[in-house]
């Protein structure tokens, strides 16, 4: 489907009002979701009301843009909206309110049902990334002494596409005993007890995990859900593999925009100034640096006007420790981010990446200096120990830089700061500094001596 074709549904193409409604039912709302950026609000409003079925409403209103959901919900008004997220699944529900500024969060819950505003407040509380966040209230909660009979009937009269096919079994102090699955269940007589039917161990995520190693752990132990308990193991809710994916691809975006300094905007947003204003602080990074940078090499004008050759190689230096900087740093943040890395393989972790950096700087550095050294007279017209300037600059360079990419993202966690940080401009600018205050110096000590 294409956007022409969505448009040529609206009164002002003379489509008659019945056709269009029936035209656009029987389009896949997800492909609607997608083209709503490129409609007016009129036209997004439009649509959305056109379609009858209120689920295909939750989902085209959840999956489309950030921009067009706000924009459908103000033009709708409070009214409308406290109603519609009443019906949608709890943590998507929170999603979409957390959009909004804490005095329409407010105004918005003060208008449901008070049960239905007391699961939102308690998830629009948790960080939007964590268990508490994107878990769902909605569960299979089962008595200890209930049998698989029961159990069973209980879920067919009431089924629900939330809480999965597992079942956990709760005491009567909130406190989660254990889980098992349909299968376990369908394979026990039917007076079996839950007690008997709970396997030996069951995986649990505190409220403050992260989406990272809640992914690692599912995947691990195989689950499709996993339920969140507090410090008391009070049980709160259930993660939903569903819920994991969109947080993975959410985290995902984040960190890609971090990485390459550009904070995190709605793509589709028409106001030019809120992605300038995202974007400005990162460039403003770059702009110090490159100051800076010249200011060093100012400071080195007599060595530069000495031996211009020097300046030839000052890119490729600055590229290579600044390239294997990138490669330590990204190591750590993805292992801290999905668990890997733990405090008991930590060090193990860095050693084996500060070696690493350590050997490919030595590596190219003597393949780049004897290269020089060789060429430097017949090519380069200049002293072959140009070759040995650039060599050691850049095992210098690199050995910094592999100490700064692999330590910055655990020196930015405590700081709690996003250590995705860590892999973008602020640390590569610090990087080329750094990086070229060495070469500089080395080639300012090595002509010396001559």
């Amino acid at each position: 489907m294409t956007i022409d074709q969505l448009k040529s549904l609206f009164p002002e193409s003379g489509a008659p009002d019945g056709q269009a409604r029936e035209m656009i039912n029987s389009m896949d709302h997800f492909d609607i979701a997608r083209l709503l950026h490129q409609l007016t609000i009129e036209e997004k409003v439009y649509i959305f009301q056109y379609i009858d079925d209120d689920v295909k409403r939750q989902e085209l209103l959840y999956e489309t843009d950030q921009e067009s959901r706000k924009e459908i919900s103000e033009s709708l008004g409070l009214d409308f909206m406290a109603p519609f997220l009443e019906g949608m699944p709890k943590d998507e529900a929170a999603d979409i309110l957390q959009e909004h500024e804490p005095e329409i969060q407010e105004k918005i819950l003060e208008q449901m049902v008070p049960d239905e505003a007391r699961a939102l407040k308690n998830l629009i509380r948790y960080e939007e990334q964590t268990a508490g966040g994107m878990m769902t209230p909605h569960y299979y909660r089962v008595a200890p002494d209930e049998i698989a009979s029961e159990i069973l009937t209980k879920m067919i009269r009431n089924p629900s596409k939330d809480s999965g096919t597992d079942f956990f079994v709760v005491g009567a102090d909130n406190k989660l005993i254990g889980f098992f699955t349909l299968r376990d269940l369908l394979n026990v007589m039917p007076n079996a007890k839950a007690l008997d039917i709970i396997r030996e161990e069951t995986s649990r995520v505190l409220l403050d995990e992260s989406c990272e190693k809640i992914a690692n752990l599912m995947d691990r132990e195989h689950l499709s859900t996993i339920p969140v308990v507090d410090e008391h193991n009070i049980i709160h809710g259930i993660v939903t593999f569903d819920d994991v994916f969109r947080g993975l691809r959410q985290t995902a975006d984040e960190e890609i925009y971090t990485m390459v300094g550009a904070t995190e905007t709605d793509p589709f947003a028409k106001k030019t100034s809120r992605k300038i204003a995202a974007r400005a602080p990162w460039l403003f990074t770059t702009f110090i640096g490159g100051m800076i940078s010249a200011f060093i090499l100012k400071s080195f004008e007599i060595t530069l006007n000495e031996f211009t050759a020097v300046i030839f190689f000052i890119p490729f230096v600055l590229g290579l420790a600044g390239n294997v900087g990138i490669q330590g740093a990204t190591v750590i943040v993805r292992g801290l981010a999905t668990g890997d890395i733990q405090s008991d393989n930590l060090s193990r972790v860095l050693k084996s990446e500060v070696k690493v950096g350590l050997a490919n700087g030595v590596i190219f550095g003597t393949i780049c200096g004897a290269a020089i050294v060789f060429f430097a007279e017949t090519l380069l017209h200049t002293s072959p120990a140009l070759g040995v300037t650039v060599g050691l600059g850049i095992i210098l360079a690199v050995a910094t830089a592999t100490l700064i990419g692999s330590f910055t993202p655990l020196l930015f966690m405590r700081l709690k700061i996003d250590p995705a940080i860590s892999t973008g401009p602020m640390v590569t600018v610090i990087n080329d500094i750094i990086g070229l205050a060495i070469y500089l110096f080395t080639a300012t000590t090595v002509f010396s001596m001559l």
